[in-house]
């Protein structure tokens, strides 16, 4: 070997040394940048979905056993009541109706009768047959337009036909209650009826 070739030779050895040297101080910051891209490139993983809690089905009311066809009148307007208190609006107005078209017996309240009507009305407006119940309004009507439940019945149906709904118009009868119908409650319950200001004109609770 010449002594020019060993100029070239150590020149290269410089040049790889320094190469190598270069090399060994970027490699780990740039392969730490590689890293953290490629972290940063991943797209993120989807969230767990929350699942919706799915509102349950809404109760219907309990089906109520009618009393037998041979049961007292009161013993019907009081299973009535049961009927309305739970929700069962048809059965309770068909038992206020059994009761009206049963004839009283000897030592029946005469305002038992009026009772039914006026009660068969408030349960089929709870129910939203309007029709049916002015019909117990004009059977009330035309049995006496001055008793008692007559009275209550033809306010309720005024007040009903301003408000548009039960709840409202129960609301404004209540002190008519109060002063008009005491008296006659007072007369239903010594006679058997499970009845009182509070609930005698009202909608149920379901």
């Amino acid at each position: 070997m010449r002594d020019d070739d060993e100029i070239p030779n150590v020149r290269l050895i410089h040049y790889w040394c320094s190469v190598e040297s270069l090399t060994r101080r970027l490699c780990p910051p740039v392969l730490a940048l590689l890293v953290m891209a490629l972290v940063a490139c991943q797209a993120p993983a989807p969230p767990t979905p929350t699942p919706t809690p799915q509102p349950g089905p809404t109760a219907a009311p309990k089906p109520t056993a009618p009393p037998a066809v041979t049961s007292s009148r009161v013993d019907t307007v009081n299973a009535a009541g049961t009927a309305f208190k739970s929700g069962d609006l048809k059965m309770a107005a068909g038992l206020y109706e059994r009761v009206v078209n049963t004839p009283p017996v000897p030592g029946d309240n005469a305002l038992i009768t009026d009772f039914a009507d006026f009660r068969a009305m408030v349960a089929l407006l709870a129910d939203g047959q309007e029709e049916p119940a002015r019909a117990h309004r004009d059977a009330l009507q035309q049995r006496d337009a001055n008793a008692v439940f007559s009275r209550l019945a033809s306010q309720l149906w005024d007040q009903y036909g301003m408000v548009g709904q039960l709840r409202g118009a129960c609301a404004q009868l209540q002190p008519q209650l109060a002063s008009q119908a005491t008296t006659a409650l007072a007369a239903l319950q010594a006679a058997g009826v499970s009845i009182d200001a509070a609930t005698l004109c009202t909608v149920p609770q379901i």
